[in-house]
């Protein structure tokens, strides 16, 4: 009897030993991200507002709504699209957008506008007076694009 409790006593032993054994760790993983070789993209101010407009008028799924960030060209000049964003079946009114314009083109004398259009089937809304954004203390965010219908 007294073998059989120093065997299961000596079992015992062996079996916490084995459980309280430390493991080695392996070794720590590098976390550091590669470095990424590909050239950076331009630097992009953001402008951002809402299209709304006063209509009491839904828009349907297939409503399209673009909207556009145009230098305004001086007199007799060319007009040019710095950047736009479409957004397909965009809800209701106020509908939110953010257009992205390269930093590198944004001169402080220059005149900036956004420009918006919503077509839905044959109706279209259009902004009849564009909005200055950007510089001569005009904003880039929270702005308010109003459009009408057959503007």
């Amino acid at each position: 009897m007294i073998r059989r409790i120093t065997v299961l006593a000596g079992c015992f032993a062996v079996l916490t030993l084995t459980a309280c054994a430390s493991t080695p760790t392996p070794p720590a993983e590098d976390k550091t991200p590669p470095m990424d070789t590909r050239p950076t993209e331009a630097a992009r101010t953001q402008v951002t507002g809402n299209v709304f407009y006063v209509e009491r008028i839904a828009l349907s799924p297939e409503a399209v709504v673009q909207v556009q960030v145009v230098e305004v060209a001086p007199a007799g000049g060319q007009e040019a699209i710095l950047g736009e964003q479409t957004l397909r079946g965009p809800g209701q009114v106020p509908i939110p957008f953010s257009v992205g314009v390269p930093s590198e083109r944004i001169r402080p004398e220059g005149s900036y506008v956004v420009r918006a259009r919503i077509t839905d089937g044959a109706r279209t809304f259009s902004t009849t007076e564009p909005v200055p954004v950007l510089t001569q203390g005009h904003p880039s965010q929270e702005v308010r694009v109003r459009v009408r219908v057959g503007g």
